[in-house]
């Protein structure tokens, strides 16, 4: 697959109080891990990373300013404002082009499912895997067809076969399910009965806790 292009310089400072200030000044610190080269403490320009991550994730050229070479890289893992949903922080995985590797690709769910249109509901439970693959096969992210399905259908994880990659998630677990409006509401009907059962559980008088107490301590 193709790779994209990102620009990053060396982070001179680490810590709290720094890495605050380059946040405000609109740089998003990153690290850089690989078992080939030297592990970096890089920023990256805030908007530019952010537009890139809106095309999905895949293979990583990185341009390390003042750096010789540049690094093939993924992304490892990114840390999020839990209330804007900015990046915080990323880390990235440095990657040598003939060994494989592990990593998370989400899941997109293509057409609308045949099911649906009769009044069924999509539940859509998985919402990424981890594969295990070559740098040159990294999809930026799985597709699923879900046209066909009807009220009642499910797919698993052992359902998704691709040739270029392995998926290492349990196998036996549930992707998505198109189920009927009338088992979710029952669900959720139950789900509420059983809230409403623990909270007007009665509880016993403060009297009768106290002599219990004093009757164990005797």
């Amino acid at each position: 697959m193709s790779q994209t292009s990102l620009k990053a310089k060396l982070r001179e400072q680490i810590g709290k109080g720094a890495t605050k200030k380059y946040r405000v000044d609109g740089w998003i610190p990153a690290e850089f891990y690989s078992a080939h080269e030297a592990n970096l403490h890089l920023l990256l320009k805030g908007r530019d990373f952010e537009k890139i991550l809106s095309h999905g994730h895949g293979l990583f050229n990185l341009e390390v300013e003042d750096n010789q070479k540049n690094l093939q890289c993924v992304i490892k893992d990114i840390q999020l404002d839990p209330v804007k949903g900015n990046v915080l922080h990323a880390d990235f995985q440095g990657v040598k082009l003939g060994e494989k590797l592990t990593l998370s690709v989400p899941i997109i769910l293509k057409g609308a499912a045949a099911g649906i249109k009769a009044g069924g509901i999509l539940e859509f439970i998985i919402r990424e895997v981890e594969i295990e693959c070559l740098p040159k096969d990294i999809p930026e992210q799985i597709e699923i067809d879900v046209t066909s399905l009807q009220i009642g259908d499910s797919l698993r994880v052992k359902d998704l076969k691709f040739e270029n990659f392995r998926i290492l998630d349990d196998p036996e677990e549930t992707v998505l399910v198109l189920e009927h409006p009338k088992l979710v509401k029952e669900a959720e009907e139950v789900e509420a009965e059983e809230e409403l059962l623990v909270e007007e559980e009665p509880k016993e008088p403060e009297l009768v806790r106290a002599r219990k107490k004093e009757e164990e301590e005797e």
